[in-house]
């Protein structure tokens, strides 16, 4: 019998990479046979005991085999002690996937009564170096077809076991003998898993049990989501053997996936020895992924790591001529589940690289087929299939999309890429932005400020932003995950994430692999808030009606084909080798975006970077170009000639034009580093003056929100989404101009590069308009366009069961105060934390002393200043409860601004030499601030609200006991947040 699954011709090798360290033994059965022959008859005989588990759920003809074989462990194997396969493989089919009658990698035999499997392996099996790569192909949502892992590994004999061994390629030497014998007798391969043999096969290669192998040590290669794996319901979803590959997939119900079925795809495939392939040396002006390895046979210390740029093996078809197509293109495959009416704007996004490649003198170096189930083309080819390259669209309420890519850990070769889009953006919410604003806030944190927030979680943007129904429950988590023990660099995600499977944190793919990828990516959700503000009524304020031409899920349809557009060729960047670029959007300035000579190009240096919507508003104009990125950039274009320039002779020539300004490069690590152009969703060369164009816009929306959103029928809730979108694009301006005070421009250049400094501190007057700038859209009232008449109209639907329990608590009317303190408090927060403190003392010290620079007393008296301004003004009016001097919301942030400098006085607020000139400069303004407060209440009389003269008495108690208690010992608990402290008191030291 046989069992026969889509039928295909062989398809050529590839290439591979794994994502866990490993280690290599084979030099020291070399150097001592006898002694280790010994040692490992030992070793097995133990091995065979400690693997006992993988026998449980073999079938019994093949348990029987495996232990007769078990109790001979250590012997040398004969060729008669295997059961014959006769009888091991009865009742199993035979799978044949070729139509050529091609001898395939593994002979896989198939049993689907019971959803048993057996392989015949080749008898060179350890002579093959394997990839294997796992992806989940069904059961876990928006994670479905991402590529989830990968292994580089052989197998190795053990008595009648077979391990599968994970090749030792972190350290290496490039040495003479001596150093690689070395190396390898201090690492060593490491063993993942291994499994009986259970026959000898029709073509004398061994059998194993392949449920066994990749079910029961499912863990190996999946994680903890595979814990639980019920065999018994396990059915086989996919079984393919081809020349060289086999594409093996069960499906079980997995019980740290709510027993959910869940579909465990392999998709293994030997790497040849030698691919013709040349590996490329990364240069750090230049980004790429990398595959990176520790060289000990180089001197000295500092320059051991040898690093390679991961990219494709793209070459001329016929080097001589000037423009050639490929030897071999790179093909992309649009899945059949990409709707229809999006196909052409994916299409378009992924050959807009070819222009790239033009420049390196390949024609039609990517290819673009579709992939269609009503005509059946393409359709006998996999995703998860190692051998294409797919870009797979997945409807879901998840709002991103990623593209991995796999990559040969010996020489940083590409060998695979899929982009996952996940369409959740495009439905995207408006009711989310309460889940945006915490990330934005926390984005460009460094260790430093998030390991201050875990003291002060009371501070915690991810805290402050949130509802007031879940907020004290957040704190008190905090707190318990703190008294369990600290996190390493104070729980940054950078340092946090799984290396071995991607997907789920925000660093994932850049750290603990040999070979880097692109583990996380969030540009679709950025695009879903812009979808979010067009389909609010963005295009019709700026003179674009709606009925402008057909419309496509709520907006116009070359918006949204725009951004679909837009997000494609970001994604296939990552496929390419590229990493991000979060500097690139400041190339330009905003008029030069908008002029009519940019038609049609580039406005921004990278496609990889999270441009910002290019909105031209107010003050700025009413030239509009185009909203998204319609082409790659100038940087894009010097990339690929970096990375695919057919000869190394070009590569000088190429990172000369590095200083080139429209070239260049900041990546994910530098957005939590001081340079305040390295950041996402920000646009032009002077970033504050995009912000204040989306300042305008907002500010306008919100006038005309009631009338622009509501039709008859409507719910009212839409009135309170529309608002918190425009709130998520104001907090957004604020996090961007926040970064700018104590910034510093970093320069990648080398020596001979550029007559300028590697470090300069950013301009005085840019850091001062930024500060002026978070303070009149985060302090002023007005800033926040809240009238009664708007917030009579927020509404709020609940659907008990069906919706998060976080707005099914909270009450319907918007909660006006504590929104706003929120961001009030998290813009204080941006502008008061360690690192910036410190970032702006440092600026201090390296400006010679007779130029300007921004000082520590100028930021934190200047924010002090601005929330306590109405003590700065006289007046003879009378004031009322109803309208009272200081109004409730500027008494919230008054009160939020003493709480900070009260916390700075005190011992132990902050750490670094920046910690004590802020404690007396903060205990000075206190006493200045209490002066202006007296000054105030013995003039009040009879003319001050009860509401002010109660706050302005109570901060005036409050400060004489902090500057009483400044020099007590431990004494550091008596603002307004302890001893007792309310919902945000920390607890007192005793």
């Amino acid at each position: 019998m046989r069992w026969v699954e889509a039928a295909e011709e062989r398809a050529p090798a590839g290439a591979g990479h794994f994502t866990m360290r490993s280690i290599s033994m084979s030099r020291m059965f070399r150097r001592a046979p006898g002694l280790i022959a010994g040692a490992m008859a030992v070793a097995c005989a133990g091995l065979a005991g400690t693997t006992a588990s993988a026998q449980e759920d073999l079938s019994p003809e093949m348990a029987a085999a495996a232990s007769s074989k078990a109790r001979s462990s250590g012997s040398k194997s004969k060729k008669d002690d295997l059961p014959k396969f006769e009888k091991v493989g009865e009742g199993y089919e035979k799978v044949v996937s070729t139509t050529d009658g091609a001898n395939p990698l593994y002979t896989l035999y198939v049993r689907e009564k019971d959803g048993q499997m057996l392989a015949e392996l080749p008898r060179n099996l350890e002579r093959q170096k394997l990839f294997i790569a796992t992806t989940i192909t069904g059961g876990i949502g928006a994670n479905t077809h991402i590529q989830w892992g990968d292994t580089y590994a052989y197998w190795k004999k053990f008595g009648d076991r077979l391990a599968l061994m994970q090749s030792e390629l972190a350290t290496r030497s490039t040495g003479d003998d001596e150093s690689k014998i070395s190396l390898d007798e201090q690492f060593t391969d490491r063993v993942i898993l291994d499994v009986p043999i259970v026959a000898k096969g029709e073509n004398g290669g061994y059998v194993i049990d392949m449920d066994d192998l990749l079910l029961g040590n499912a863990r190996s290669f999946y994680g903890p989501l595979a814990s639980g794996v019920n065999k018994r319901l396990a059915t086989i979803a996919k079984a393919k053997a081809f020349p060289q590959n086999v594409e093996i997939a069960f499906t079980a119900p997995v019980a740290a996936n709510q027993n959910r079925l869940t579909t465990f795809h392999y998709s293994i495939s030997v790497l040849p020895e030698r691919t013709g392939y040349k590996p490329r040396e990364a240069d750090y002006r230049v980004g790429f992924f990398v595959t990176a390895y520790n060289d000990l046979a180089k001197v000295p210390d500092d320059s051991t790591w040898t690093r390679y740029i991961n990219r494709w093996n793209l070459e001329k078809a016929d080097p001589k001529l000037s423009m050639s197509p490929p030897k071999e293109p790179i093909v992309f495959y649009i899945s059949d589940t990409t709707p229809i009416r999006y196909r052409r704007y994916v299409r378009e996004g992924i050959l807009e690289w070819n222009k790239a490649f033009e420049k390196v003198g390949i024609v039609n170096a990517v290819e673009v087929y579709q992939q269609d189930a009503r005509t059946g083309a393409h359709m006998d080819k996999d995703p998860e299939d190692r051998r294409y390259n797919f870009y797979v669209w997945n409807s879901n309420g998840a709002g991103f999309a990623i593209g991995p890519s796999r990559v040969d850990p010996r020489t940083g070769q590409i060998i695979d890429a899929d982009v996952v889009m996940n369409d959740g953006w495009i439905r995207f919410a408006a009711a989310q932005w309460q889940r945006v604003l915490p990330q934005q806030a926390m984005e460009n944190f460094g260790p430093e400020t998030l390991a201050w927030l875990d003291q002060h979680p009371e501070l915690d943007p991810r805290i402050r932003l949130l509802p007031s129904a879940e907020r004290v429950e957040a704190l008190r988590q905090r707190r318990l995950e703190l008294a369990q023990g600290g996190r390493p660099f104070g729980g940054h995600p950078a340092a946090s994430g799984d290396p071995r499977f991607i997907g789920d944190d925000p660093y994932d793919g850049l750290d603990g692999r040999i070979s880097q990828i692109n583990g996380y990516c969030a540009m679709a959700d950025d695009r879903g808030m812009d979808l979010a503000m067009a389909r609010l009524g963005l295009l019709p304020i700026m003179g674009k009606g709606n009925g402008e031409g057909d419309m496509l899920d709520g907006a116009p349809e070359w918006f949204v084909g725009a951004v679909i557009k837009d997000v494609t060729m970001h994604e296939i960047g990552h496929t390419l080798g590229l990493r991000h670029n979060f500097i690139a959007s400041t190339i330009y300035t905003m008029d030069e975006i908008n002029s009519a000579k940019m038609k049609g190009q580039a406005f921004t240096g990278s496609v990889m970077d999270y441009n910002a919507v290019n909105i031209q508003y107010g003050d700025l104009g009413t030239e509009q170009a185009a909203y998204f990125m319609p082409t790659i950039g100038p940087y894009d274009y010097w990339a690929i000639r970096y990375g695919y320039a057919q000869s190394d002779k070009e590569l000088k020539d190429i990172l000369a034009e590095s200083t080139d300004p429209t070239h260049v490069y900041a990546t994910d690590e530098d957005t939590f580093g001081p340079d305040p152009r390295a950041r996402r969703r920000d646009m032009g060369k002077d970033a504050l003056d995009f912000e204040r164009s989306m300042m305008q816009l907002v500010q306008d929306l919100r006038k005309e929100i009631v009338d622009r959103v509501l039709e008859e029928g409507d719910s009212y809730q839409k009135v309170r989404d529309a608002y918190g979108t425009t709130l998520g694009i104001h907090f957004r301006a604020v996090s961007n101009a926040a970064n700018w005070v104590g910034g510093t421009y970093l320069n990648r250049d080398r020596v001979g590069d550029a007559d300028r400094n590697p470090n300069e501190p950013v301009d005085v007057d840019l850091q001062r308009q930024a500060l002026e700038f978070v303070i009149n859209n985060a302090f002023n009232d007005e800033a926040f366009g809240l009238t009664p008449e708007l917030l009579a109209k927020m509404g709020l639907d609940k659907w008990w069961g069906s919706m998060p329990q976080s707005l099914l608590f909270a009450d319907p009317p918007f909660e006006v105060h504590d929104t706003i303190l929120g961001i009030q408090s998290v813009a204080m927060t941006m502008l008061l934390n360690p690192t910036t403190l410190k970032r702006v003392y440092d600026n201090e010290y390296r400006t010679p002393a007779d130029d300007d620079a921004v000082t520590l007393p100028e930021v934190l008296f200047g924010v002090t200043d601005a929330a306590w301004s109405e003590l700065d003004t006289r007046s003879d009016r009378r004031y009322t409860e109803r309208e009272p001097m200081i109004s409730s919301l500027r008494r919230n942030l008054q009160r939020e601004n003493l709480d900070r400098l009260i916390d700075l006085t005190m011992p132990g607020a902050l750490t670094g030499a920046a910690a004590k000139p802020v404690q007396t400069l903060a205990a000075f303004k206190l006493r200045e601030l209490d002066e202006k407060i007296e000054s105030a209440l013995k003039r009040a009389d009879s003319k001050i609200d009860a509401y002010t003269l109660a706050h302005l008495s109570d901060a005036h108690v409050r400060i004489g006991k902090a500057l009483d208690a400044v020099y007590i010992y431990n004494a550091d608990e008596i603002g307004s947040r302890g001893p007792s402290g309310g919902p945000f008191g920390r607890p007192v030291n005793r």
